[in-house]
């Protein structure tokens, strides 16, 4: 069930900058020993533009169309079977539980209200930015909304559509345009790239850009071997994927970010930024205060909140989510299952997604030492959606299937293909 027409693309297609996955990732879901709608997409056009990116980045823009193809013909597959149904134009407005399991509340294009019955839910909700959770965030002591709430932006603005024109029209009146953007994720870096590489009316000066972060800005090798040749050793032995022996596999920068960044830290011999300062934020920090205050343009790239539907018990009462405890708080758990108030896993409700919280452990890899959470397309795609389908299988719905092997990951591992 999806509320656009097309489904699988969501936003993504929207923002102005490049993916931090490359094109093999995203083509991956095409190749198969089977033939089916989803292979035959190998030769479609927009396929082909995504696979010629091969390990670079690719536009959102064109990501958002070859989503919305896979979208289209996965839901062309599903349509077909005699048991399942697609419906698009439809708006899930709750999820209820009942004696023998859910209630999904769902609204059609012209206003007419269903119930669906199911065993099990699964949420792919996406995420936003809530203004509100920047209320009490505070950088260097200084509250970020009381203090500098006039010149404040979030990441998703300036990725949005028209988002940088909108910049380039407020620097442009500026004589020494300034940013501050605040954080230490992907978002960050890119907001950071776009800035120096997107606005082509506006001239930066040397660290006019300036990137302040509390944590470190670990960076992404393919092996230990690798970084070690470069000159990288921050790193220790569980910051090292035991699965894909990838160094800072989910915690390190990629791509375009990854370059920036390691031009700003002189990283591998790269020629610096010299537009780009990087400033750790401390407690007590006048310097970073100083920058806030010369900056005309404030980007909070805090990351972003699962945007959950409302969950109600059998009584029709709302039940607490943990994603709402605190602004960190995940969605979901270690096995991608939705959580109640006090931490608890919902039966028959699962979440994945952008932002849901979900950290990898055991066959699905990831370095001992990353604490965040994983929102990389391939993940979704193989490891973490096997992982939602084994548990509906295992559930006995098909018992036929409990016990079902990791086939896809393992079959990427032995060729080398695991993100």
């Amino acid at each position: 069930m999806e509320r656009s027409t097309v489904p699988g693309c969501g936003d993504i297609g929207t923002y102005a900058i490049n993916s931090d996955s490359t094109g093999n990732t995203f083509v991956d879901c095409l190749r198969g020993p089977v033939a089916t709608d989803l292979t035959a997409l190998q030769s479609h056009p927009v396929s082909q533009e995504v696979a010629a990116a091969g390990d670079g980045p690719v536009p959102l823009a064109l990501v958002g169309r070859f989503l919305a193809l896979v979208g289209t013909a996965l839901a062309a597959m599903i349509a077909r079977h005699p048991r399942c149904l697609v419906l698009t134009g439809h708006r899930a407005h709750a999820v209820r539980r009942t004696a023998d399991g859910w209630a999904t509340t769902i609204e059609g294009g012209s206003g007419q209200i269903l119930d669906l019955s199911s065993r099990f839910v699964v949420c792919a909700t996406g995420a936003d930015q809530p203004r509100t959770r920047l209320a009490a965030e505070c950088v260097a002591g200084q509250r970020l909304v009381e203090q500098y709430g006039h010149k404040l932006l979030q990441s998703g603005d300036v990725f949005g559509a028209g988002g940088l024109r909108a910049i380039a029209d407020r620097l442009d009146r500026e004589a020494d345009p300034r940013v501050a953007i605040i954080g230490g994720s992907t978002s960050a870096a890119a907001v950071a790239h776009a800035l120096l590489h997107r606005l082509p009316t506006i001239t930066f000066a040397r660290g006019a850009v300036t990137l302040l972060h509390r944590r470190a800005l670990n960076i992404y090798y393919p092996s230990a071997a690798d970084a070690l040749a470069e000159g990288y050793t921050e790193f220790g032995d569980d910051d090292i994927c035991p699965v894909s022996k990838r160094v800072f596999r989910f915690a390190g920068f990629r791509l375009d970010s990854r370059e920036l960044i390691m031009q700003a830290r002189g990283i591998g011999g790269r020629a610096p930024e010299p537009r780009l300062s990087l400033h750790r934020l401390q407690h007590e920090d006048a310097p970073a205060i100083a920058i806030l205050e010369r900056a005309n343009i404030i980007v909070a790239a805090l990351g972003y909140r699962p945007r959950a539907i409302r969950v109600l018990d059998l009584a029709g009462e709302p039940i607490d989510l943990h994603a709402g405890c605190h602004p960190q708080a995940p969605l979901v758990d270690g096995q991608c299952r939705i959580m109640d108030g006090d931490g608890a896993p919902i039966p028959g409700l699962f979440g994945i997604g952008l932002a849901a919280g979900f950290v990898p452990s055991g066959p699905l890899g990831g370095e001992p030492s990353f604490s965040g959470q994983a929102n990389g397309l391939w993940l979704w795609q193989n490891d973490v959606g096997l992982l939602i389908a084994n548990a509906v299988l295992d559930d006995g719905l098909c018992p036929a299937q409990t016990g079902l092997p990791w086939r896809a990951p393992v079959a990427a591992m032995e060729a080398g293909s695991l993100p």
